[in-house]
């Protein structure tokens, strides 16, 4: 009675963020409220972290993965099992699918999604991986694309920041790293920060500082959004000393000539205590 009980409960809070059967591709496609309802429903879940929790049972979750990843593709696939569901993988489409033989994304997409309920897609390039969304005939959620966004990685780690503050709003966080370009993750955060009303600094080379595009739509926030580039690490340690918390996303390190050019000016990006 108790489990019958708590799954009840946790349809009902799903039911009550009313995004069922929405796709998740941006930060931004929740509001606030949203968002601060999903961290509800984990901290919910937190205690039955290793156990299983048949609120799923009979879903099905496709995951496309077509660049490397083991924390998020995992983490998808270990949650929809422990949430009594199952899983239909697929690691190495460029060679082992359909993709292989010319089939465009959207096609796929569109076949895969008359087998899943729900799919979970990483790819190279945002706008062809966007552009094939709109195809799915079930809901799609970005495990990042291209250089754009990832958003659930992003909503992860304001949940963590939420649980040991109780709060986002009124934070100062910095998000650090020498290619803002390329840090989708950093992207992400800095969009939610700015969406939940933390004050947000962007430490990055002037050079790779973040997207317009980015820019544009955290200032349509009304967010509290600062910039500083090209600090050496002394300038670097001395600014984050005023700050709750530092963030350091991963990007997308170059190779060949520049790795070595690249990995010095990281040095400056590493917070060392």
């Amino acid at each position: 009675m108790a489990v019958q009980t708590n799954i009840a409960t946790l349809k009902k809070m799903v039911d009550d963020i009313q995004f069922v059967g929405r796709h998740l591709l941006s930060v931004n496609d929740l509001t606030n409220e949203q968002i601060y309802q999903l961290f509800e429903l984990a901290r919910t879940l937190e205690p039955w972290n290793r156990s299983w929790v048949p609120v799923l049972q009979g879903t099905v979750m496709a995951t496309l993965f077509f660049q490397p990843s083991t924390r998020t593709r995992m983490s998808f696939e270990t949650a929809m099992a422990r949430l009594g569901g199952s899983v239909l993988t697929e690691t190495t489409p460029l060679i082992s699918s359909s993709i292989a033989k010319e089939e465009t994304l959207a096609d796929m997409i569109k076949v895969v999604s008359q087998y899943a309920n729900i799919i979970v897609i990483r790819h190279p390039d945002a706008d062809e991986a966007t552009g094939a969304v709109a195809y799915a005939d079930c809901p799609v959620i970005c495990g990042a694309f291209g250089h754009r966004e990832h958003p659930t990685q992003a909503l992860l780690d304001l949940y963590t920041l939420w649980r040991t503050y109780g709060r986002v709003e009124g934070l100062r966080v910095c998000v650090a790293t020498p290619d803002l370009v390329a840090a989708r993750t950093g992207h992400s955060m800095a969009l939610g920060l700015a969406r939940l009303g933390a004050k947000v600094y962007l430490a990055s080379t002037k050079d790779h500082r973040i997207p317009q595009e980015i820019m544009d739509r955290m200032k349509q926030l009304k967010g509290h959004v600062e910039e500083v580039f090209d600090l050496n690490q002394d300038q670097f340690n001395r600014f984050i000393s005023d700050m709750d918390e530092v963030y350091l996303p991963g990007c997308s390190a170059p190779k060949g000539g520049e790795a070595e050019a690249w990995k010095k000016l990281m040095d400056d990006y590493l917070v060392k205590y």
